[in-house]
């Protein structure tokens, strides 16, 4: 009779391992599947779009090495799985970051560096979303829109900018801005006398 029982308890749990077994197969399943339909839908929307250069703002940024490695970074899709979009998010947080630092001179104006922040940011939140574990397809796909609004942003500035030094200057405006330029530096010398009294 002990024989029996004994028999009929390990039967019982190895019939319980076996559904075990195929439970755990089967939410492998749906996760594989889950995780197949978000690979699809990045894919179909990770599209950022080519800039609107003109030939003078192309010319000049052909010359900026950091800005041609992140562009043509943007612009190539990863094709395999989630895992290489979360490694091209990587890698355009990382270039996005050393292209601040090496802004040619003609456009390193607070219009262009604060637009360069933005799109970092941009980039961050980007990195965050693809990286969590229970990743939002909507939100990933958000800021691909967000950072193509950036770089369309970035571009046009960089237009309005070269647009604006082909305008002559009129009689007298170098004067003001000279003097512009000295009263403000002035007004920041007199705040930091100001603040070195108070300290």
């Amino acid at each position: 009779m002990k024989k029996h029982i004994f028999i009929l308890f390990a039967f019982a749990f190895f019939l319980s391992c076996q559904n075990k077994d195929a439970i755990r197969r089967e939410e492998a399943r749906k996760a594989e599947i889950k995780k197949e339909e978000l690979f699809q839908e990045i894919n179909k929307n990770w599209n950022f779009k080519t800039a609107d250069f003109t030939e003078e703002t192309y010319n000049i940024v052909q010359q900026w090495p950091e800005w041609n490695n992140f562009y043509n970074e943007l612009l190539r899709k990863p094709q395999t799985d989630i895992g290489a979009f979360q490694r091209k998010a990587n890698t355009l947080v990382n270039q996005s970051e050393a292209m601040q630092s090496t802004i040619p001179e003609f456009f390193n104006v607070t219009q262009i560096q604060s637009r360069f922040l933005v799109l970092d940011t941009k980039l961050k939140m980007l990195k965050t979303y693809i990286h969590l574990d229970e990743i939002s397809s909507e939100d990933v796909i958000n800021r691909v829109e967000e950072i193509n609004t950036e770089v369309a942003s970035i571009v046009n500035r960089m237009k309005t900018i070269l647009e604006r030094s082909h305008f002559e200057k009129e009689e007298g405006e170098e004067e003001m801005l000279h003097s512009l330029s000295i009263d403000s530096l002035r007004q920041g010398l007199e705040e930091l006398r100001r603040d070195a009294k108070i300290q």
